[in-house]
């Protein structure tokens, strides 16, 4: 089965926070999670809004 997250947690002065991002992608491997793509929404001129992650597991 596959489906699609949204990542939308911003660090105070803007930008994704990656840290928690890294920990998102941690804790869906651990529930039996794969990430098979990562991609980048954006907004109209052209600044990052949130992260978009293709997963899949083996259901």
């Amino acid at each position: 089965m596959q489906k699609v997250v949204e990542f939308k947690k911003k660090r105070f002065f803007g930008g994704i926070d990656i840290d928690a991002l890294n920990q998102r992608v941690f804790e869906l491997g651990q529930a039996g999670w794969q990430v098979k793509t990562i991609t980048t929404a954006t907004g109209v001129y052209g600044q990052i809004t949130s992260v978009l992650l293709l997963i899949e597991n083996n259901e």
